[in-house]
């Protein structure tokens, strides 16, 4: 099993500058529907698609990337 530690440190290889976005990263999900398509056994990492600077309500998106929390492979990255 992978920790939160390591997920972080995959993203950050596919994502250079993640941290910068907005980065969540969590174990488990809200029961919102846009999510049931979600692998499950995950580590859920949200962030948006521009940094934190240029950020605003009219220019965001989500952008979801799910490892897997055994095997530490990259199961999901795209919006939501």
């Amino acid at each position: 099993m992978i920790s939160q530690d390591t997920a972080f440190n995959i993203a950050k290889n596919i994502v250079p500058d993640i941290e910068l976005k907005g980065i969540r990263i969590s174990d488990k999900l809200s029961n919102d529907k846009r999510f049931e398509k979600l692998p499950a056994n995950c580590w859920y990492i949200s962030y948006s698609n521009i940094p934190l600077y240029n950020l605003s309500c009219s220019n965001a998106d989500l952008i979801f990337m799910c490892i897997d929390k055994v095997k530490g492979e990259i199961l999901f990255h795209n919006k939501v």
